[in-house]
């Protein structure tokens, strides 16, 4: 059976949520910024930072988002039990919406004053981070998760609204299975050479559409969720089966992403490392669930600074690319060494993320949670008022 768990919060997931966002701050400064000076980050710190020597520590940092995904599925199906259709939703406003009202606003300005965008492109870019619009642009390359991650929660909405919540495991089964018949036939194409299958495999591996539909995705959320009925609610041999199922097809996409990421940018990197990350991830989250009422034990000042490390992996992970990169690219063509570039802006980034998780964004949140239920309680009064 499982072990008791505090039912508010599971400390150890704060700490795997830091270390991924950890990872992709990494890739991005310490890889993709010197590699492909022409890409976003590269271009943010005009070409002229880059860090060779750490190439072969960090190029596998993407994989955090792939951890993300996994705990999204967990928290989801951890918060969503006991909620409601509405309760749910204004939740996900709350938790998705401040941090990148803050963020987003902060990297235009840099955007601005770099001057790497065309001014269009770059208001339409802020317009749809704003928004929260799913496809191209967005005001930094970290939003393209955004839209997966929405789309996951729209799946768990309709499920609540007009099924139960029951039946979160069919649905997790159902965006499981389906992504991982694709990256079956993606690895069965690429070992027998299935010409066949090549524009439909391309247009799900470079389309939005199919990111949008977790064609891409879905096994790392139908992950988590498999995780949490096994270690939340009550042990099964299926819930183990789902999860040896999803853990090798998420080992499928990484190992594709590896590929992907080596092509682009002629590297011959292995894919174990990566693997052997997001599978060691996997391992914390059940070590998380069975030690939780241990590190609730933790000294106060320890549990605190874990809940901050936690809070601030959001507004890190939005804000961190194009904000460090314009910081960095202007230190060092003002003359600063580029380590200590590196060391001034990480510090920078981690105090200011830090700021606006633990005074910024809970202000921004609890007003959007007060203009929501009122917006809510007026419609339901005027509905009320509109049958009698």
């Amino acid at each position: 059976m499982p072990s008791a768990v505090n039912a508010k919060h599971i400390l150890g997931l704060d700490i795997l949520r830091f270390v991924a966002a950890c990872l992709v701050v990494a890739f991005h400064y310490c890889f993709l910024m010197g590699i492909n000076p022409e890409g976003l980050v590269g271009s943010a710190s005009r070409g002229v930072v880059k860090f060779p020597e750490l190439y072969e520590s960090t190029n596998f940092g993407w994989v955090g988002v792939q951890i993300f995904f996994v705990i999204s599925g967990f928290v989801i199906a951890f918060s969503g039990e006991k909620s409601s259709a509405f309760s749910f939703l204004r939740s996900r406003i709350v938790r998705l919406g401040p941090a990148v009202w803050i963020c987003a606003p902060i990297t235009l300005l840099a955007t601005i004053l770099v001057g790497f965008r065309q001014h269009e492109d770059m208001y339409r870019a802020f317009r749809h981070s704003m928004a929260f619009l799913p496809w191209v642009p967005w005001i930094d390359g970290s939003y393209w998760t955004l839209g997966i991650e929405i789309s996951f929660y729209a799946a768990v909405l309709f499920l609540i609204k007009f099924f139960k919540f029951e039946n979160i495991k069919i649905l997790a089964i159902v965006i499981g299975v389906v992504s991982s018949m694709f990256w079956a036939v993606h690895a069965l194409a690429g070992i027998e050479q299935l010409h066949s299958f090549g524009p439909q495999l391309k247009w799900v591996l470079e389309d939005r559409l199919p990111k949008l539909l977790l064609i891409n995705h879905g096994m790392f959320f139908a992950l988590g969720v498999f995780l949490w009925s096994e270690l939340i609610k009550k042990h099964d041999v299926k819930n183990i089966f789902w999860i040896i199922l999803f853990c090798m097809s998420g080992c499928a996409q990484i190992v594709a992403e590896s590929d992907i990421v080596n092509h682009e940018f002629n590297t011959r990197y292995s894919a174990a490392i990566p693997c052997a990350v997001w599978l060691a991830s996997i391992a914390i989250i059940v070590l998380s669930v069975r030690a939780n009422a241990r590190l609730h034990r933790l000294s106060g000042g320890a549990v605190k600074a874990i809940q901050i490390a936690g809070m601030m992996t959001y507004p890190l992970y939005l804000l961190h690319q194009i904000v460090g990169g314009t910081m960095m690219g202007w230190m060092v063509l003002n003359g600063a060494d580029r380590w200590v570039a590196l060391a001034t802006v990480s510090i920078i980034i981690f105090v200011l993320t830090g700021l606006i998780a633990t005074r910024a964004e809970p202000w921004i949140q609890g007003w959007t949670k007060y203009l929501i239920n009122y917006i809510h309680d007026r419609y339901n009064s005027m509905r009320i008022r509109l049958v009698k």
